[in-house]
């Protein structure tokens, strides 16, 4: 008998799919049909309506009528992947979380794959916490997959995170990995950089991939300004957010320090000389350069006087949920227990 990667004695249910989709109606029951067939009949599946303007929200309706463990909710206007996403990952209950495109580019099939390594006991340390595909003979465009392949190239050079296929729609993870990263606009792109840098171990296996049947791409894949530029702010926050004094105030003491060099240069003309020589342009530059480096670097000063009132704020009124055990005295043996302060659950929709 072949082992089933998602046996759980949990009462979780063993995964929950969060497919975020827009204007997919031609390809939203067989790909339904196909994660039923392939997934044990306790995973949850959500559909994550991001403002279709086909027959895709009346589909998910008739899917969910058709079964209690799916879930659908409608966006009243397109906000994006990561918006979907994000409320996907709200909703979810499972033991593992996968997300998968709704165009069956990368193949439902394929989920299982992913869970096999991730709970894989010859990994190290146990299995790994959140396992993403690798469209290895990406059925794509040519254009596209080149741009593709560079953007992965230069993500895993600045990131330091050996993947060859950062954005790729099917990943699986583990619970723990969507209740520490919070994505935003356009980082879901980067959810394995997100969950890396956390500290969770990441990996990745081949998958198979289809030229997509119906439609266009809709979430800017190829986009890959866009990407660039959500990669040097998501790298900016990663290394600063703690210490943003250490951008500031380097760049603003380099800044000022070249300013206070051409002005201490123009002064010994003028002093050995008599004359600063038309050097009007670089006095003004080294005046200009003194004047921004004391602004940038007073703005790190305040950066970091803000973070550290707010790391002290969520020192006092955060941290693990606990509760104090106390000695009970006789006459409270046979009382019911004092309740445990316990986190609340994800909004309802």
């Amino acid at each position: 008998m072949i082992r089933n990667p998602l046996s759980s004695p949990s009462t979780r249910p063993p995964i929950s799919v969060v497919i975020p989709v827009r204007n997919e109606s031609p390809t939203l029951r067989e790909l339904y049909t196909r994660l039923r067939a392939c997934l044990p009949k306790e995973s949850e599946i959500l559909f994550i309506d991001d403002g279709s303007t086909d027959d895709t929200p009346q589909l998910i309706a008739e899917l969910s009528a058709e079964d209690s463990l799916l879930r659908g909710i409608r966006f009243a206007r397109s906000f994006g992947k990561s918006r979907a996403l994000a409320r996907g990952f709200q909703l979810a209950e499972g033991e593992l979380i996968a997300t998968l495109d709704g165009d069956l580019q990368e193949e439902p099939e394929s989920i299982l794959d992913l869970v096999e390594k991730i709970r894989s006991p010859g990994a190290e340390n146990g299995g790994f916490d959140l396992v993403t595909g690798w469209r290895k003979e990406r059925q794509d465009p040519p254009l596209k997959v080149n741009a593709s392949r560079a953007f992965n190239r230069l993500v895993s050079a600045l990131s330091g995170v050996p993947l060859q296929d950062i954005n790729c729609g099917l990943k699986v993870m583990r619970r723990e990995v969507i209740e520490a990263i919070t994505i935003e606009g356009g980082f879901h792109r980067f959810i394995p950089l997100l969950a890396y840098w956390k500290g969770f171990r990441v990996s990745e296996a081949p998958i198979p991939h289809h030229p997509r049947r119906h439609g266009n791409s809709r979430y800017g894949g190829e986009r890959v300004f866009h990407g660039l530029v959500d990669l040097l702010v998501l790298l900016f926050m990663e290394r600063f957010e703690r210490r943003p004094s250490r951008f500031f105030l380097g760049l603003g003491a380099l800044t000022f320090l070249i300013g206070f060099i051409i002005s201490a240069y123009i002064t010994f003309l003028k002093i050995s000389t008599g004359t600063i020589q038309s050097r009007y342009p670089l006095l003004i530059f080294g005046v200009l350069s003194i004047v921004v480096g004391t602004q940038l670097s007073t703005m790190g000063l305040l950066a970091e006087l803000a973070v550290k009132r707010t790391q002290q704020k969520e020192s006092d009124t955060e941290g693990p949920v606990s509760e104090e055990i106390l000695p009970r005295r006789t006459e409270e043996i046979s009382s019911s227990p004092s309740r445990t302060q316990t986190e609340s659950g994800a909004p309802k929709p």
